[in-house]
């Protein structure tokens, strides 16, 4: 274009760019011939830690923060600067700290939680060994295995996002008292749903209530698979079980392992999908509004297989389970 001697503002219309960046580009196209709008290398100041260095700080990152000396496994940008200034002598800013990281491969994510009582190799035996051999119980009795866990929902919302003018940040408003629900479920595996709703912590009267309930809405004998909470473990529920032991069998999943459990899924489902946002006015709108949402998910039983598929616990191969007897 310059050659044909098309004027700078055209071109600077045609390529998207300001008058004045046409006018640089013309300066250096007659100063420096025709291969002057190329970019030119601005190598700038020489990195402060060398590619061993690099290499030594992946290490210290991926082995985690306490194993070099922290008390909580929470990569900061604070805590790296201060592992490269003990360990290289070199002083970063923040945002040198992430662009660092950026360059290594590193990028910031939500960390999921652990208990510290967690036992991950006793887990991995259980979902080898056990988790097999529950299932293969279950298809040699020809009963029916269900997934029981319980959870609170708040009336303050679980807000996902809200649109607002840019610069102006949106104020939610809800009700103060942060009052809830509390919510127990049992699901099997071929998405059947069971639920109960009470406004008070649940206790070991509402888990035997809840009991008699998928002993009346599911036929034959029931193995149930829940986790190791006190309630489920109380004398009046021992008691209930072995009155009713010819038709109800009670498993537990490992300590500290609420991944494993499928019905984990729907309580995402509830609150993430079919509840974001959800600002009640009320508590006995919240009870009406979560009552509805579990009704409809009951009617829905692929909305509850897929929620069901979210879970760490090995179920789409419990088939091969059964013949292979574990994991290999």
């Amino acid at each position: 274009m310059f050659r044909r001697n098309v004027p700078k503002a055209t071109i600077a219309r045609q390529l998207g760019v300001t008058y004045v960046s046409v006018w640089h580009w013309e300066k250096r196209w007659k100063a420096e011939g025709p291969d002057s709008w190329r970019d030119h290398r601005h190598p700038g100041a020489a990195p402060k830690l060398s590619a061993s260095q690099r290499r030594q700080l992946v290490e210290v990152l991926v082995r985690g923060p306490r194993a070099y000396g922290y008390s909580t496994d929470l990569w900061t940008l604070k805590r790296v600067a201060e592992v490269m200034r003990k360990e290289y002598g070199v002083e970063y800013t923040l945002s040198g700290v992430w662009r660092v990281l950026r360059a290594l491969g590193f990028s910031a994510q939500v960390p999921l939680t652990r208990a510290l009582e967690r036992d991950d190799d006793y887990i991995r035996h259980w979902v080898r060994k056990t988790w097999p051999e529950i299932y293969r119980h279950v298809v040699e009795t020809n009963a029916t295995l269900v997934f029981i866990d319980e959870a609170g929902v708040q009336s303050s919302p679980n807000v996902r996002r809200s649109w607002a003018v840019e610069g102006s940040r949106p104020v939610l408003r809800c009700l103060g008292s942060r009052e809830k629900l509390s919510v127990i479920s049992g699901v099997t595996l071929d998405g059947e749903l069971v639920f109960d709703v009470h406004r008070h912590d649940i206790t070991g009267t509402e888990v035997i209530w809840f009991l008699e309930q998928v002993l009346e809405e599911i036929p034959g004998k029931v193995v149930i698979l829940w986790d190791n909470g006190g309630i489920h473990r109380c004398r009046e529920v021992q008691t209930f079980a072995w009155l009713n032991r010819s038709r109800l069998e009670l498993r537990r999943f490992p300590p500290y392992a609420p991944d494993l459990n499928p019905d984990e899924g729907v309580w995402d489902a509830l609150k993430n999908d079919r509840m974001a946002n959800f600002c009640p006015k009320s508590l006995e709108e919240l009870e009406t509004t979560v009552t509805n949402e579990m009704r409809r998910l009951q009617r829905r039983p692929d909305d509850v297989m897929a929620a069901l598929l979210q879970t760490e616990l090995p179920i789409h191969t419990l088939e091969d389970f059964v013949r292979a007897g574990g994991l290999p």
